[in-house]
């Protein structure tokens, strides 16, 4: 099939929603286009040959915790043009680049909605503009929601590897299995091994070891690494609040200024015009900016 009308409606549409489970392609494509029937992955490859020059890029994976399969639309570099965004501010960028740090040092990868949002005390953005920033990066899948946690979304997932191998290489880890980065998995208690979540459910299948080590396996070990991870997380709340009410102690300023902040609890939520303006948009200047490197936690 030449490239043509399927090809550049398909290509608005990944674009457009940033992240499409394959099934729901599929119906989109089968019910605007039911005579042709075009196969997803080859108008894929016919696509990323066309966009491949600006940087962009289609890709088709597995949700790691799911195993479903999702089409997710990239930006695979970030010239004059994406650094010349101005939909986000050079502090809504480092608190991305801080919410992307604190996440990939936990455990299991997630941090505590509360958590999020007290990373910005030290920064020069509002705590309604945080929870507006929030949902807005959630609704564009660089982040998502799981439960009152935040763990990266399927976008930032695929489209900042590369940033994350340069610039917080201390605070990856690969997959014991398919040596890719794990950003939902957990690490053995025994050897310290990261796994994804998939890749140790696939293996376990084959009998209850662990792959890296070929320890005995028992799902109470998975439900004591989640305990653990909340558990420091609420620790990490715990002393930055406590330095925070240092902080307030030695400048009243300051101290009137975080209450009049903290006393804030209403959502706030993007509006429907600003939505639009956000989809299959990239988060440029993140990848730009050299982040500290820091060690992940370990387990005594």
């Amino acid at each position: 099939m030449s490239y043509g009308e399927v090809h550049r409606f398909f290509l608005r549409t990944i674009a457009s929603k940033g992240v499409l489970t394959f099934s729901n392609a599929q119906n989109i494509l089968d019910q605007s286009y039911p005579e042709d029937k075009p196969s997803i992955e080859d108008l894929a490859k016919q696509i990323n040959d066309t966009i491949r020059p600006f940087q962009q890029t289609i890709k088709i994976v597995n949700d790691e915790v799911t195993s479903e399969k999702n089409i997710v639309f990239l930006f695979l570099g970030f010239d004059d043009a994406t650094k010349s965004q101005n939909m986000f501010s050079a502090q809504e960028l480092e608190f991305f680049r801080t919410l992307i740090e604190e996440i990939m040092t936990t455990e299991s990868r997630q941090i505590s909605s509360q958590y999020a949002l007290n990373l910005v005390n030290k920064l020069k953005v509002p705590k309604t503009d945080a929870q507006r920033l929030l949902r807005t990066w959630c609704r564009m899948h660089y982040l998502v929601e799981i439960n009152t946690n935040y763990a990266l979304g399927l976008r930032a997932i695929h489209e900042f590897q590369h940033y994350l191998r340069e610039n917080m290489p201390d605070t990856i880890n690969e997959c014991c299995l398919c040596k890719e980065i794990v950003f939902r998995g957990y690490n053995c208690p025994l050897c310290g091994d990261a796994v994804h979540t998939r890749c140790l459910n696939m293996y376990l299948e084959a009998g209850p070891k662990w792959p890296c080590c070929k320890a005995n396996f028992d799902t109470a070990q998975l439900e004591t690494l989640n305990r653990e991870s909340f558990s420091i997380s609420e620790t990490q709340l715990s002393t930055q609040l406590t330095t925070q009410h240092t902080t307030q102690k030695t400048n009243g300023t300051q101290h009137t200024t975080q209450q009049r902040n903290d006393s804030i609890e209403e959502s706030i939520e993007t509006s429907d015009d600003d939505f639009e303006q956000t989809l299959g948009t990239p988060i440029p200047g993140v990848s730009q900016r050299v982040s500290r490197k820091r060690k992940r936690m370990t387990r005594d």
